[in-house]
This record gives structure tokens, sequence and C-alpha cells, in this order.
């Protein structure tokens, strides 16, 4: 008998947790060798305090129903364990899930918890913290923090406070220890990457490994505004360790000292740290539960949600329409989607408004 237990945070991301159990008791009609338990979780922690819990008392599996967040807090407590992780991504960002190929349809994530493939994977550290898909200091954690205090959730509300921090935020300096080399750096954030995204398919480490122990840590120089389009387009394309302004270090530590204490984001949640930040690397303490096949570029970009396709700017599909060129007619039939073979020739077409333009109108 299979004894899996399913953790739903009720206020996370997108509202369709009504969708989501009757598909998990629908599956459960399939499998009657199942034994489920379902939680809802009560407060920040609590998701942690129950998965300990339910890996000491024997069961194989353990599914967290929510964003980065949740999954996060189940994680930690399945560290070391031999309880498996499951991941039905509810979230606004959903990174880990999507760096695992997890869909985000509610169909195909229930079935890969009762059908998918174990798969190993490392854990970061910040000081005390555990992070399964990325950690960092500067600007993204600036933007977490106003953006998990509040009151509206979802992308566009993110998107709105990424604006509005953009225009006024001072990069900081930081004394960088990696590699047995140490060195001063003024950056606009730093970014620890267990996973290859922050979430919404945004690549800030796209050649991060997730089961190899080791971590991408990339430091985001200052960058002027007028750039802004060029760097989306080549975080959504997976080129930004190419961009001028980006530096990227492949190591299993590094410290990272700044002037004063302050904010830290660690899977998208925020919180205050000192001067001294640690980070490392703990080598496949976790088994995720995956599909059997990960997902090509052009259905992560069938995927993504409407209101971020329309946020990317021109040079974002004049790159894709120079990677569709390279494609042989043979290739095009087997990797582009049915969905998408009559769009995306259509949006390479389109004039799209410019992101930096949408930036300027948000903040007035």
């Amino acid at each position: 008998m299979r004894k899996i237990a399913f953790i739903l945070n009720p206020i996370s991301g997108r509202g369709e947790k009504k969708e989501i159990l009757e598909c998990i008791n629908g599956m459960l009609v399939k499998y009657p060798d199942c034994d489920a338990l379902f939680y809802t979780t009560k407060g920040v922690g609590d998701a942690t305090v129950a998965a300990r819990n339910f890996a000491a008392e024997g069961y194989d599996t353990v599914v967290a129903i929510g964003g980065d967040g949740t999954v996060n807090e189940v994680a930690k407590g399945l560290v070391g364990t031999a309880c498996r992780l499951a991941i039905i991504p509810v979230g606004s960002g959903n990174g880990l899930a999507r760096h695992l190929g997890i869909p985000m349809g509610c169909t195909e994530a229930v079935y890969t918890v009762f059908e998918g493939k174990p798969q190993s994977i490392d854990a970061g550290k910040i000081n005390d913290e555990y992070f399964f898909c990325t950690a960092g200091v500067g600007f993204d954690a600036v933007v977490g923090e106003r953006f998990n205090s509040s009151s509206t959730r979802g992308l566009v509300s993110y998107m709105e406070h990424c604006a509005k921090e953009y225009v006024k935020y001072e990069p900081e300096e930081y004394e960088i220890d990696l590699l047995g080399v140490k060195f001063r750096q003024k950056a606009f954030l730093i970014t620890f990457a267990n996973s290859s995204q922050w979430g919404n398919n945004v690549f800030i480490a796209p050649d991060a490994n997730i089961s190899d122990g080791m971590m991408d840590v990339v430091i985001w120089r200052s960058s002027p505004m007028v750039t802004m389009p060029l760097i989306t387009a080549e975080l959504f394309l997976r080129k930004i360790k190419y961009s001028e302004f980006v530096d990227t270090y492949r190591c299993k530590e590094v410290v990272v000292r700044r002037k004063g204490k302050g904010v830290i984001q660690f899977d998208g949640e925020s919180m205050e740290m000192g001067e001294e930040i640690r980070v490392s690397v703990q080598h496949n303490v976790l088994e995720v539960l995956v599909p059997e096949q990960s997902k090509n570029f052009f259905q992560l970009l069938e995927t993504m949600p409407q209101q971020l396709r329309e946020m990317l700017p021109q040079q974002f599909w004049d790159l894709l329409g120079e990677q569709l060129k390279e494609l042989s007619p043979q290739q095009l039939r087997e990797r582009v989607p049915q969905q998408l073979k009559g769009r995306v020739p259509q949006q390479l077409k389109e004039h799209l408004k410019d992101i930096e333009t949408k930036f300027k109108d948000m903040v007035k």
C-alpha cells in the first residue's frame, strides 16, 4: 500500500484548489492501492512540520500543492529522509516545478504524483535557510519583500513592484569570496541558483544543474534602463550568460559580505539577514517525482502566462525568429506543438510594446 500525503496551502497563487482536489480524488479511484491523506496548512512553517511528521510516519510521498514558498516548506521537512516530494504547482512563478518539467496543468501534474519517476536533487543553504530553486540579494530580494507584504498577488502585481523599485533602486557594493578568490563588486543583484530560473520561465542561470552538487552564482552588474528590453529577452531565451552586464561562476560555496544587514530572498520568500551571507550546496538530499520527459523550449513558450507573453519586447521575437530559421521542416514538425504552429509566425510579425514603456507607464 502506497501512502501519499497532500499538503495544501489555501492562500497560494491561482484560485483553482477545488479543481485540483476533484482531479486528485478522480485519480485515486484509478489507484486503489494508494492510501491518501489531505492536510491544509494553518500558517508559516506549518508545512515543514507536517511534512517531517509524515516522513516519520512512513509516508512514501508528500505532495506540495502551492507555489514556491509552499514547495520550499514541504521540501525542508523531507531533506535527508526516504520520503519523496511531489509538486502540484499553484503559485505565481512555480520556478522549481518549471525547472523540473512538472506540468502546469492540473491533470498532468496530478498524474506525475502517481506515475512520475524519482530524481535526486540538491538543496542550497543561505545561512540557516534552505532553498531549492534560487536565493539572492539585491534588487530581486527588495522586490520580493515588497510583493510579499502587499495585499495583491499575481504576475501583474509583481511587475508593478519591479517597475516602481527599478527606477529608484541603487546597486550595492559587495565583498565576494568564491573559488579561493576574494573581490569587491558593485551589483544590481546576486543570485545563488540551484535551478535555472526564478519562475515564469525567466532563466537567470540557464546552465544550472539541480543535481550536480554545485550552484551558479550570477552577478548582475548595474545596467542602463535602455538595455532592459534586450536583457529581458535574454532571460527568456536562456541567453543571459552572454550579457556584458552579467558574470556567472559555478561553485559549491560562496561568502558575500555587505555594509549592513538587509533583505534576502529564498525561493521567493523574503527575510532580513546580517552583513555576512554564507551560501552552500548539499548534494542529492531529496528525491522529487518528475515526468518521464521534460518540455522543450516551444512547449515552455506555449505554457507561458499570456500576460508575460504580451510584455515580451520585440528583441525576444527577433531572437526566436532566428532560432526558428535554423530548424529544418522536419524539426519544426517534431518540436513545435500544434497549438503554436499557427500562432508563432503571426506573433513574430506583430509589433509588441516595448517593455521599458510599460515600466514607465506603471510608475506614473
